[in-house]
Parts: structure tokens; C-alpha cells; sequence
């Protein structure tokens, strides 16, 4: 447990939404996680603390963080499968298989500091999530810890209660994941007039098989990172056919993982994630200039991010309305957390509804998250008291 004055860093995360959290405890095991959710009845989830959507904003509750479950328990390297507990960082898991000449490939961009638990709670997609989609796709298996406290093996035909779910199911504790041999890759960056010949170049490529990202920065964030203020596009290869190799393939990796920062740093610091149509982007990227909305993103997937000052609600909202008028989601790969509750859809509503009852009838888990619990915590406690 953390003294009150430790609490400030846990009562937000980079969402930089203010919560509070009442205290903070770091299981081990299993079984601590199953004796917490006995003995608590509201907890939030922490693994990295990289949610820009206030998934890890604690209200009056408990966080349980997971950085102590931190282990790599088995690695089956010829079959490329290891098995990890969620708190291990990426880029720390990654660092631990390049000796084997192996990778995790879904790669966001707060690889550095990332949770694979929280990965798999939000379904992360990330930079080549055009050639390695997103993070569900990699798993074998979960072991996940429910509301119920009940400890469950996960098979792929359910991963859909915990992966993408952002933890208002239950913990994941730890998980079977494949893995793919590290590649040494090369990138080409193109400087671009028009909205036009960007998406004319974005198709070029678009459907190569050796290429694993098209990023897109338009004119504002190319400006701010040191570039000419123009559209630019970053295509990473699988193989040679990139023009910048090593330490500029480096330089410009690093480039496109600044885009956020650089924004930020000048009062854009809300960051959206919708979902469009490759064949929409043009059409999108127009209304985003005629609003001053500066963007980036993964364009070979159609997620693009509009970054906006904390003030300007109604941008956001028109945005919203855009994205359903070209038949878009909300969310691409940041989930739906505090901030996009009121856009969810009432088809996926319902259906979050149904597999939240199933696993945290009490509403413990992330409570108010993603969707809201209706009565409140202690009222269904009492209701469960009764019934029994």
C-alpha cells in the first residue's frame, strides 16, 4: 500500500484525466489477484499507465498494478511461441528475444514503456498494423482473472471477453503469444504537394506484402518535427527496397514515435483514434483542414489521429459525426475508456453490456469505463447479499 502523498501519479494516466485513487497494491500471484477482487469492490486495472483515454483514472478506488508480473515464464523458440506474464514492458520483451532472433510485432507507439497486458486489454494495433494487424491476432492463450475472482484459460474463440474489453471483465495475467523472426527493415519517406498524390503514393504500396507501415503527417506536425511543411509519408519494408537504412532508418522511426509529443508541446494534447476507409481518407483529411484539426496516423489501416487543444469539445464532436457519416469506429487501437463513452454505439453497447454482466456482475472491475455499471457497486453487492 502507498502512503497518501505516493498517490498523485496513480490518480491519472496519459489521458492526463484527474481521478483518485484510494490506495494502490502490487500482486505477485494469482492468488493476491483473486484475494484483491474478495476484498475490494472497485479497482482500476494499471499496467503502463499509456492510455489516452483515461482507461487506467481511478475514482475512488484501488489500483492494482501489475508492474510486478513483469516475468517471461516460457520460451519455445523453435516454435516462436513464448509465454509472459502481462506486466513485462514490450520493448523489454523484445529486447529479451532479439538474441534469439525473434520479435512480438505489433508495435505501438509507447513501445518503451507498454504493458503486453495492456496491449492485449486495449487490442493494440500500432504502426505496421497494415502487415502484423492488431495485437489480438497474436495471441495462443490468456489466463485472466474475472470479476468473480474465477481464474480462466482463454482460447482464441474467447478472447473477445478480455482482449478489447480494456479491462472491465477482469485481469489478465499472463499470456501465450506467437512470434514472428526479427526482421532487419529499411524505409522510404515521401515529401508530398497534395492530398491528391498522397493517397495516390499510399495505394502504390499499400497492398505490397513486403511493406509493414504507411504513415501519414500532414502539413501542421511535419512542420514541427523539423520537416518541410508538407504531407509526408513514411513506408517501412520488410526487406532492402527502402531508401534509408540503419541509422536513418533509425532517425526517421524515431521521427514518426515524436508526431504526439511535438503537438502536444503546443496545446494539441487530446488525441483521437478513428477508423476510416482507405477510400475516405482524402475526404476526411479535407474536413480535418477546414476545422485546423492537425493529424498523423497509420494510414495503410485507415487510423488516423486528430489532435485537438482540451478546449475544443465541438471539434471533436463534428469529428465524430464525420467518422459515422463515412461509416467509420470511433476507435482504432486507444479503446474507448472515459472519453468515448457518449459516441459507443448501442449495438456495442449491448453487446459490451452482456459479456461485462457475464464476468463482473458487481461491476468491480474498471468500473464506469468503456460503459457505464447503471446502479452503483455497493447497491449490486447488497442486491447479490440478498439473493443469496
Amino acid at each position: 500500500m502507498k502512503k497518501s502523498e505516493e498517490l498523485i501519479p496513480y490518480s491519472t494516466d496519459a489521458s492526463m484525466i484527474e481521478g483518485n485513487a484510494i490506495k494502490v497494491v502490487f500482486p505477485k500471484t494469482i492468488g493476491e489477484i483473486r484475494n484483491i477482487i474478495g476484498k475490494e469492490n472497485n479497482i482500476t486495472i494499471r499496467g503502463g499507465g499509456t492510455s489516452l483515454v483515461g482507461g487506467a483514472v481511478p475514482f475512488n478506488s484501488v489500483v492494482m498494478d501489475l508492474s510486478k508480473m513483469n516475468r517471461i515464464l516460457n520460451l519455445d523458440a523453435g516454435n516462436r511461441i513464448v509465454e509472459v506474464e502481462a506486466g513485462i514492458i514490450l520493448d523489454e520483451l523484445n529486447n529479451y528475444l532479439e538474441k534469439y532472433n525473434l520479435e512480438f510485432p505489433v508495435q505501438p507507439s509507447s513501445h518503451g514503456v507498454c504493458t503486453i497486458g495492456g496491449m492485449i486489454a486495449a487490442n493494440a494495433a500500432g504502426n505496421r498494423a497494415i502487415k502484423y494487424g492488431k495485437t489480438r491476432k497474436w495471441i495462443i492463450e490468456l489466463e485472466a482473472v474475472n470479476g468473480k475472482g474465477e481464474v480462466l484459460k482463454i482460447k482464441k474463440s474467447d478472447l473477445e471477453d478480455f482482449s478489447g474489453m480494456e479491462g472491465i471483465t477482469g485481469v489478465i495475467v499472463s499470456a501465450k503469444l506467437k512470434l514472428e523472426p526479427k526482421i532487419k527493415r529499411t524505409t522510404s519517406m515521401f515529401s508530398i504537394e497534395t492530398l491528391d498524390s498522397v493517397a495516390e503514393t499510399a495505394k502504390k504500396y499499400k497492398d505490397n506484402k513486403e511493406v509493414s507501415e504507411i504513415e501519414i503527417l500532414d502539413k501542421t506536425t511535419s512542420s514541427l518535427l523539423g520537416l518541410e511543411e508538407k504531407y509526408h509519408l513514411i513506408v517501412e519494408f520488410e526487406n532492402e527496397e527502402g531508401e534509408l537504412k540503419g541509422k536513418d532508418y533509425d532517425y526517421i522511426m524515431n521521427l514518426r514515435d515524436r508526431a504526439y509529443p511535438a503537438l502536444a508541446n503546443i496545446g494539441f494534447s487530446h488525441i483521437e483514434d478513428p477508423e476510416i476507409s482507405f477510400q475516405k481518407f482524402k475526404e476526411f483529411a479535407e474536413f480535418l483542414e477546414s476545422e485546423r484539426i492537425p493529424f498523423f496516423g497509420h494510414l495503410g489501416v485507415g487510423i488516423i489521429h486528430p489532435v485537438f487543444m482540451q478546449n475544443q469539445k465541438n471539434k471533436i464532436q463534428r469529428m465524430f459525426e464525420v467518422v459515422k457519416r463515412f461509416k467509420g469506429q470511433i476507435t482504432g487501437e486507444h479503446g474507448v475508456g472515459i472519453i468515448k463513452k457518449e459516441f459507443l454505439d448501442s449495438i456495442n453497447k449491448k453487446i459490451i453490456e452482456r459479456i461485462k454482466n457475464r464476468h463482473d456482475p458487481l461491476c468491480k472491475m474498471n468500473c464506469n469505463k468503456v460503459i457505464n455499471c447503471g446502479k452503483k457497486t455497493e447497491e449490486k453487492i447488497e442486491e447479490a447479499k440478498d439473493d443469496n
